[in-house]
């Protein structure tokens, strides 16, 4: 059972918008064996497609079963991803290349999925059953995605079966299962699915006034029309639920919702060709008290088609248009008075978004294909409207069967964004303008041997007026000069130092990293009303990150497989009169695993997590003034049965962080001195029972 996720300082609670517990996740079950004819169930990739030069990384959903610290969850591979920064160990927020977590968006099957993990260092909220595939595109991503300026994560759903199948996992703190089933001679299929947590009922052992709770669900219902028609319903929510006990009353300390209903018709055409139109419908609902929520009614329609021209050409095209009418009872009575008026962030309203989208792929050469696209999107919210257009460039060339380059460019915007995505939390207006990034990236991907790749790639990214609370950069006020305090001093009017010389220090929006990683910038300070917390929501900057990445992966499923990835990287803020690394800016992230066969049906992994601490201070020229370094290892064993042709059940113990490692997060300064605030540590040791048939 993982500890409190205990925050520093009380904004930086605010920007995560609870008081963190970290609770066990759920384990998927392996695949059973598929249908003859049936693809390969693939996550990141898929084999025997071309992917695009844009996607990151490969990892099948039975190789993710076998990564220790994922739990078999298909999402959580993408944190060991190359061009990943996570904000901090365990959380599934990330940085994408520099891009903070509120620009990075989630997809399934091409919906908008407003979060993908349960509160704190929860499961996803889709049933790993139900997913054929997730693709990571860090940067210049295909133009049938948009409205995001940083990372995009993409799931798609397993294809329908002819045979009846299910799983399901039974845990000490979650259980989980789905079954599918065809029906009417095959022309249709039903699946459904599940997850309901009991872990509020061990958690009270621990902690008697907290309250958990979590689940979500998942249906899928598909008929075949005509041979080449289909129509489908599919429907899918999540729930989480953190309150706190007092005497008098049960308070709800952070409470969300969401449901989901696409109905969905997919054509097949001539010569390879298909068409998908769907509608959608869905709520959004999250809650600080149980009178303070923002809740999102939203309605969305889509369509993309795609037709191979030629052999070697290859066009898709789309259009989506979406309407959110958001009701918003927040946040009076419940922050100081001098953050009230943080409501006009986010006031009742309707939003609309209509974007259509185009691309094609020619194979210009016999081992060169070129991928143009262009996206365009018009957004209107409270009265003001901005257009964005995004051109996307990519490009990959054989040089050799076993060697490929990869490059990708393009253009992305985005409204302004809330710090981490949460329900209903979408800031109205578009004031400040929409958010813009510049991607782009080159690299080199070469098999090595059967089973093992070696990929090695460059990237660089622009960023303008991007909401970025988290790493956004200080503001000198007061005739302060730039970088003229030492790190460690408490940002403020005026402080003595430890020597007793009486300094005037900078001022910083609330909600921003002072120099120091105080959190100096006046968070704590509701008194000064020139602080105010909703600064933290409209703070613009501008940004760059550019590094290099590299992975060297063995299939996890291999006797010996595992792998290696690097990145090497450095973000950046920047003012009109200085430039300075992010206050989340990790310089080196690696992430190295193992999985082994011992024999008898057992096997066994473990999992290495380090990254370099963030910086204290905001200056480029000196990067031994960073936090403490974090290094965490997580351990998995499992034993499997066979039980006749097709089932089987396992037994499988995993440790996430069997360390028990703290990391370092902010810096607490008095004027005795300055030391490191450490969060966690946050550890999962779980033992469940799974199986499949």
């Amino acid at each position: 059972m993982a500890g409190p996720l205990l925050l520093p300082k009380r904004a930086l609670a605010l920007l995560l918008l609870a008081a963190i517990v970290a609770h066990a996740p759920a384990v998927a079950a392996q695949d059973p064996p598929p249908a003859p004819g049936a693809p390969a169930v693939e996550t990141v990739d898929v084999r025997g497609e071309r992917p695009p030069a844009s996607r990151s990384g490969s990892m099948s959903r039975e190789e993710v079963r076998q990564l220790p610290g994922a739990f078999g969850d298909p999402f959580r591979a993408i944190e060991v991803m190359p061009g990943v920064t996570p904000v901090f160990t365990g959380l599934p927020f990330f940085f994408v290349r520099g891009a903070p977590p509120g620009n990075v968006g989630y997809f399934l099957d091409g919906i908008r999925v407003p979060l993908l993990f349960h509160v704190g260092v929860g499961p996803s909220v889709i049933h790993p059953a139900l997913i054929r595939r997730v693709d990571l595109y860090p940067g210049g991503y295909p133009a049938r995605f948009g409205r995001f300026a940083g990372g995009i994560v993409s799931g798609e759903t397993a294809l329908a079966r002819d045979e009846v199948h299910g799983e399901g996992n039974l845990r000490l703190f979650d259980a989980g299962a789905m079954v599918e089933t065809p029906f009417a001679d095959g022309r249709g299929h039903a699946l459904v699915a599940g997850r309901y947590s009991y872990a509020g009922a061990l958690l009270t052992l621990f902690s008697p006034d907290t309250s958990l709770d979590y689940w979500d669900y998942q249906a899928r219902v598909g008929y075949k029309v005509t041979p080449d028609d289909e129509l489908s319903v599919m429907a899918f929510g999540s729930h989480d639920f953190l309150g706190q006990k007092t005497p008098t009353e049960n308070i709800t300390l952070f409470g969300t919702d969401f449901h989901r209903v696409d109905l969905r018709h997919d054509r097949r055409l001539s010569r390879g060709g298909a068409i998908r139109t769907g509608v959608t419908l869905g709520e959004d609902r999250s809650r600080l008290r149980d009178d303070r929520f923002v809740r999102d009614r939203l309605v969305s329609a889509r369509s993309e088609w795609t037709q191979p021209v030629s052999r070697k050409v290859t066009v898709r095209a789309g259009t989506n248009a979406r309407a959110d009418s958001y009701e918003v009872g927040l946040l009076t009575g419940v922050l100081p008075p001098s953050t009230a008026n943080i409501a006009e962030l986010f006031p009742s309203r309707t939003d609309l978004a209509v974007g259509v989208w185009a691309d094609a792929s020619f194979e210009v050469l016999p081992r060169l294909e070129v991928t143009p696209g262009v996206r365009t999107d018009l957004y209107a919210s409270q009265g003001t409207a901005a257009v964005g257009v995004d051109p996307r460039l990519a490009m990959i060339t054989e040089v050799t069967d076993k060697v490929r380059v990869r490059s990708a460019m393009g253009v992305a915007h985005q409204p302004p964004a809330f710090v981490v995505p949460v329900p209903g939390f979408q800031p109205g207006g578009i004031r400040g303008g929409l958010q813009k990034a510049v991607q782009e990236s080159l690299g080199v991907e070469v098999d090595v041997a059967s089973g093992t790749t070696f990929s090695l790639t460059g990237f660089h990214n622009g960023f303008f007026d991007m909401s970025d609370p988290l790493g956004a950069a200080p503001q000198e006020t007061g005739g302060c000069p730039p970088g003229a305090f030492p790190a460690g001093s408490i940002a403020g009017d005026r402080v003595r130092d430890p020597t007793g010389t009486t300094r005037c220090l900078p001022r910083f929006p609330a909600g921003t990293i002072g120099p120091d990683r105080t959190g100096g910038g006046g968070q704590g300070a509701e008194s000064n009303t020139s602080r105010r917390i909703e600064e933290v929501f409209e703070v613009r900057s501008r940004g760059r990150a550019f590094g290099l990445e590299v992975l060297l992966k063995r299939k996890l499923t291999k006797r010996l497989g595992g792998f290696v990835a690097y990145t090497l990287s450095r973000s950046t803020r920047a003012t009109a009169t200085r430039t300075y690394i992010a206050s989340f800016d990790r310089t080196h992230v690696v992430h190295g695993a193992l999985a082994f066969d011992l024999g008898k049906n057992i096997r066994a992994g473990a999992r290495v997590t380090f990254y370099t601490g963030l910086p204290k201070a905001p200056d480029p020229t000196d990067d031994a003034t960073r936090l403490p370094p974090f290094f965490r290892l997580d351990l998995r064993l499992e034993k499997r049965w066979r039980v006749g042709e097709r089932a089987w059940i396992s037994v499988v113990a995993e440790w996430l962080n069997a360390t028990l490692s703290k990391e370092a997060v902010a810096t607490t300064c008095t004027l005795a001195g300055c030391q490191s605030q450490l969060v966690g540590p946050v550890t999962i040791p779980s033992l469940g029972v799974e199986g499949a048939f």
